[in-house]
């Protein structure tokens, strides 16, 4: 999964004012009045935009509008939007947008890694008590080739964490 800075900003605005659009004018007038954890989050998918004055101006006499002035300056014209999030001179909240965006573009390498360290685990428990992975697919219900290549060949693409984490409990309690 390749994901953009602009394409989780889209989710994540959604997500935090629980609208399903793009607008800029929806999404401030749910920032004004209901969502107001998704003011930063707005504003930067705005600024991804090239749209971070008119979100601005759309703030006149709401809540938001001081803060989104204080950080126009950082986030129009040719700078990036991601260098200012990354930087000092970003409010913390402003920074925490940032931070939940590598949350979820690292989250697959982190299941993955765990997948892998569940591997192990699982190698050694199957080993240990004469099961097969055969029989381990049969009992559990998965698909054996899925199981095989990600058991033998180490193709940590081939399960989830959540089915890793499956198998390798019924190999430890077997």
């Amino acid at each position: 999964m390749n994901l953009t800075f602009k394409g989780f900003l889209r989710a994540y605005c959604r997500e935090l004012t629980g609208l399903d659009t793009d607008n800029l004018k929806r999404l401030a007038q749910a920032v004004a009045t209901s969502a107001p954890a998704a003011a930063e989050a707005v504003m930067a998918f705005a600024a991804v935009q090239g749209k971070a004055r008119y979100l601005a101006e759309l703030s006149r006499g709401a809540w938001m509008e001081e803060g989104y002035r204080a950080v126009l300056p950082y986030l129009e014209g040719d700078s990036d939007v991601a260098d200012f999030l990354q930087s000092e001179n970003a409010p913390e909240r402003y920074r925490k947008v940032w931070q939940a965006y590598l949350s979820k573009r690292d989250a697959v390498v982190a299941d993955r890694r765990v997948s892998g360290l569940m591997r192990e685990k699982t190698l050694t428990a199957l080993k240990e008590r004469g099961v097969t992975a055969y029989r381990l697919c049969e009992d559990l219900g998965l698909n054996k080739g899925n199981v095989y290549a990600y058991l033998n060949r180490g193709d940590l693409t081939k399960v989830s964490r959540a089915t890793a984490r499956k198998i390798m409990e019924y190999a430890c309690a077997a």
